[in-house]
């Protein structure tokens, strides 16, 4: 049986792991797996790939993911990057793989160990977001990169939205554009049904936190950055409780408020109706996130820059009513006035009259979930997804020769 490699070089986890989890499931039936990963990584990923029954191996590393202040601090990032690439190629390279590597790399940012991994193995990455807007002459440096790692013909590249297929076939040779196929961030229906059903799930988690039966909670999934649109959200909250006193507002996130982050959620004075909640409160098990959802009336993403992310699938699977913001591949998912409500993105009046929407409008929320449900469930199944990763694989090594 060949091998199946899944890898990536820092600590923080999100969708980008649960998708690969999800197509995990299904290789694992035909190729021995791996996933390689750094030393220190998040206990509750390390549960995940332990419940999957794969093989785990560790490099020692990671990268910043944080952006670098001064020449000092970005020299020095860069030197850890490419130590860290190369412990993990190192890694990699011990396993002697002969099938598939995965990688959660780009070649804009790490040309070389793609170009090591593809003299070992048919090689893909997976690409969730288009690039940021940059000059003329990165964009040049970036499509040149493309061009070179184009050459291999065992490189390969999933996107998981159209967004995102849209703007990598500009990036790479015809032949590798062409060869790009989208497999959707997904979730899996078998998992989402026992905890749609089970009532009793959302008063514990609604419970945990404190809500009252009389009130309605809003909830935001993810790590509480800017990029996630963190301070339009307790804007929008602070205008839409000005309105109505029964709203309540909850975050859930991996990773705590530093002070800076914490004096700023003070100043909105939301006083108790904000939570921010730490996954770490809530249980190590993949069913105990999907629980937390559950205490929520609305789901909310109001993200500047997004792919398609899993718990906004999940939350709309569900049978939450979403609002998010009208960028990347939100759309693909949340159609405005069909499927949810879509703002602009860092616009809080906008998104507070949205909450005070569906808030106010039980009949209006309850389409939109129940709309919004049946696309995702309809478009969005990991498993297909899986299925599809998994012939390409196949196709790659039955064609080529590596």
């Amino acid at each position: 049986m060949r091998q199946a490699i899944y890898a990536w070089d820092y600590l923080e986890w999100g969708g980008a792991q649960i998708h690969l989890f999800a197509i995990i499931r299904e290789v694992k039936k035909h190729f021995r797996v791996s996933v390689v990963l750094p030393t220190g990584s998040d206990p509750k990923v390390l549960k995940f790939i332990d419940d999957l029954g794969v093989e785990r191996h560790f490099f020692d590393g990671a990268i910043e993911t944080k952006p670098q202040v001064g020449i000092r601090g970005i020299i020095r990032s860069r030197v850890k990057k490419l130590r860290t690439e190369y412990r993990m190629m190192r890694k990699i390279a011990e396993l002697r793989p002969d099938g598939v590597i995965h990688l959660d790399l780009l070649p804009h940012y790490s040309l070389l160990p793609l170009m090591w991994a593809c003299l070992y193995a048919e090689v893909f990455i997976t690409s969730h977001n288009r690039m940021p807007e940059v000059g003329w002459l990165r964009e040049a440096v970036w499509k040149f990169k493309c061009s070179v790692i184009s050459r291999f013909r065992n490189f390969h590249v999933f996107c998981s939205n159209e967004d995102a297929r849209s703007y990598f076939a500009r990036q790479y040779s015809k032949r590798t554009a062409d060869d790009i196929q989208v497999t959707y961030t997904s979730m899996n229906p078998d998992e989402i049904a026992p905890i749609a059903e089970d009532r009793s799930i959302r008063q514990r988690y609604r419970n945990l936190v404190g809500l009252r039966a009389e009130e309605k909670a809003f909830l935001c999934v993810g790590n509480f950055i800017d990029r996630k649109g963190r301070w339009v959200f307790l804007e929008a909250a602070r205008l839409a409780a000005r309105e109505n006193v029964s709203l309540r507002f909850v975050w859930l996130s991996p990773l705590a408020a530093d002070e800076a982050a914490a004096e700023r959620i003070a100043s909105y004075r939301l006083g108790d109706r904000f939570r921010l909640v730490l996954s770490d409160e809530i249980g190590k098990e993949r069913k105990d996130v999907l629980g937390f959802f559950t205490l929520a009336d609305v789901f909310v993403l109001p993200s500047f820059i997004e792919g398609l992310p899993v718990a906004l699938l999940e939350a709309m699977a569900l049978g939450l009513p979403a609002i998010s913001t009208n960028v990347n591949a939100i759309p693909e998912a949340v159609m405005h006035e069909e499927t949810g409500l879509l703002v602009q993105p860092g616009d809080a009046e906008a998104l507070a009259k949205a909450l005070l929407r569906l808030a106010d409008d039980k009949k209006l929320a309850s389409q939109l979930a129940q709309a919004g449900k049946l696309h995702v469930i309809e478009h969005f199944d990991e498993r297909v997804v899986a299925c599809k990763v998994l012939a390409s694989y196949l196709a790659a090594l039955g064609n080529t020769t590596g």
